[in-house]
């Protein structure tokens, strides 16, 4: 009856995706189909049977040699999502409380959820990491993790996207941050485990909405709102199917990409000019630099161990400038309209103006980016077809961002100006840039250089990854989203630019002022990036570099938990 239930709703949503009626079956302990716990999770809360890869049925009973598996080779990194039971691949190691089966955790009896950290009590009331002295953080804000069934969010080969999985690495840091609550009735915001990047096809991210608004009432209650979920794209929001980006109007989106307004380059992106980010709604998050092209990051002026750098150039941008993969299109000879929008034109109209210029260095392309970063004062912040990077990374580096894109926020903006440590001029301005930015004195530069320093620490999410510049993890990305979370907690009625200059907690945080001085923590180990390249004392310790080779996402619970005995023992700065 259940999946005849789930397949009804499902066709409705695919056909409409009008808010559904309240089908929801009461919440409670159930039991599970008899046999289902032999290869199997049951999910007690709603009597569900979860099923690893190739088994099926009421009780993962069928099993079906033949059917769906990821095989990748290697001598290093070995993969077979059917019978590998390395913990690697799973959401939290699956908390040493079962066995991991391709991302899959095949939880012992009496426990469940997508990370097995869930279980029922003497009381009949569920409880987080039982037994661990688990314990929300105080600070808040308290998040619901919706458990669906594994083929929305786990049963998917991670090592075919190209970028790590950020629905993943935050439903992690949810857990070890205490932020997780198993109460829906207290919750602050409802975690939705899926990534409309992956998801995007209709057959697969309207019915995840389907099922949750089905068997639990907090969707319809809210209309989606207080439901936070990512959106990887390149584009963000403007990759999915209108008639989704409309049922899903009230719903937090994590996207790379803040395009807020209308933008004439990049017309194609718009549905009836419904803007991709929503201020207030949605965070602009920073790209999780862990991929083969960032690791440079490690190498950081800002860590007082590295290499310093005279900082001899004025200005430096390095990379497509029109968008083609051909290094020699550039301007003024592109003028293919891929050529021509790409960028929203900001890269095109900087070569165009400044690669001439003594001191500037603006090129099609580098041999060396950790160098050109390291010795450059200011350094573009540009888009590319959708998000960009080379602000963040910029900033990582020291090198203070100049962001020139209309109608585009970058990485938590406007909650965090980037007018306060970087350069922000219109797209009209960029023929006036060297004007601006030479008339700079060297104390003003000096005081955006330490703005900026602080700013790369909220822009790393360094108590997953791991550190790059000796920080203790207090102002990365993840903990920066919580505080964006806890503003709309505690004051609504404001506006997300009106949160620094109002409230002067936030504004310490965004400062970088510790919430509690007197409690010194102790900085991160450094994010691992290769076995070939371990030369820091303080790299993370080897036991974990699998997880970071397989999966790009860092330890279980973060690189803020190597030290600790479990996940419920993470260092919080609360």
């Amino acid at each position: 009856m259940r999946g005849k239930r789930f397949c009804a709703t499902a066709a409705a949503l695919l056909l409409g995706l009008a808010l559904l009626p309240l089908l929801q079956p009461a919440i409670g302990q159930k039991s599970c189909p008899e046999g289902c716990s032999k290869f199997g999770t049951c999910n007690l809360e709603l009597g569900r049977c979860d099923c690893p890869w190739n088994y099926t049925g009421d009780a993962c009973q069928t099993h079906n040699p033949a059917g769906f598996c990821v095989k990748r080779l290697g001598v290093d990194n070995p993969i077979n999502t059917c019978k590998d039971g390395d913990p690697t691949l799973c959401v939290n190691a699956c908390n040493r409380r079962g066995d991991c089966k391709g991302g899959f955790c095949h939880c012992k009896e009496g426990y469940f959820g997508t990370d097995c950290a869930l279980s029922y009590n003497s009381e009949g009331k569920i409880e987080v990491l039982a037994g661990l002295n688990y314990r929300q953080n105080k600070r808040g804000p308290r998040i619901y993790i919706y458990e669906v069934p594994p083929e929305y969010h786990v049963k998917r080969d991670i090592h075919k996207v190209d970028r790590p999985p950020l629905q993943l690495a935050f439903m992690e840091r949810i857990l070890s941050g205490g932020h997780r609550t198993h109460d829906p009735e207290e919750a602050d915001f409802f975690y939705v485990p899926g990534s409309a990047r992956d998801l995007k096809k209709a057959f697969l991210l309207q019915p995840l909405l389907a099922y949750i608004s089905t068997f639990w009432p907090y969707w319809n209650a809210t209309g989606g709102a207080r439901h936070v979920m990512p959106a990887e794209g390149d584009v963000g929001t403007c990759e999915l199917p209108l008639k989704v980006r409309l049922y899903t109007a009230n719903v937090t989106w994590l996207q790379f990409w803040g395009m807020y307004d209308f933008h004439p380059h990049w017309t194609q992106i718009f549905h009836n000019r419904i803007p991709c980010m929503v201020p207030g709604r949605d965070i602009v998050v920073p790209f999780m630099a862990m991929s083969s092209h960032d690791r440079f990051v490690i190498e950081t002026p800002l860590h007082p161990r590295n290499q310093k750098r005279n900082r001899t150039n004025t200005f430096f941008f390095a990379g497509g400038v029109c968008g083609s993969g051909n290094k020699r299109a550039l301007p003024p000879h592109c003028t293919y309209y891929k050529q021509v929008r790409y960028s929203g034109g900001v890269r095109q109209a900087v070569y165009l103006h400044f690669h001439n210029r003594t001191g500037w260095r603006v090129v099609p392309g580098t041999d060396d980016y950790a160098r050109d970063y390291a010795s450059s004062r200011f350094c573009l912040a540009a888009a590319g077809g959708g998000w960009g990077k080379r602000g963040i990374v910029a900033a990582m580096y020291g090198c203070i961002p100049v962001a020139a894109t209309d109608m585009l926020y970058e990485a938590f903006e406007p909650e965090m100006d980037w007018g306060r440590f970087g350069v922000r001029i219109t797209q009209a301005e960029i023929p006036q840039l060297a004007d601006k930015l030479e008339a700079y004195s060297e104390e003003q530069v000096a005081a955006m250089q330490q703005r900026t320093a602080c700013a790369a620490q909220h822009l790393h999410w360094s108590t997953n990854l791991g550190g790059i510049m000796g920080e203790t993890g207090e102002f990365d990305a993840f903990n920066t989203i919580m505080a964006i979370l806890r503003m709309r907690r505690k004051r609504p009625d404001l506006k997300p630019e009106q949160y620094y200059d109002t409230d002067e907690d936030f504004r310490n945080f965004i400062d970088c002022k510790p919430y509690d001085p007197q409690a010194a923590a102790p900085p991160l180990c450094t994010m691992f990036i290769s076995p070939l390249y371990t030369k820091f004392d303080d790299t993370c310790p080897a036991k974990y570099f699998r997880y970071y080779m397989r999966r790009k996402m860092g330890p279980p619970g973060g690189a803020i938990c190597v030290d600790a005995k479990d996940l419920a023992s993470c260092r919080r700065f609360d």
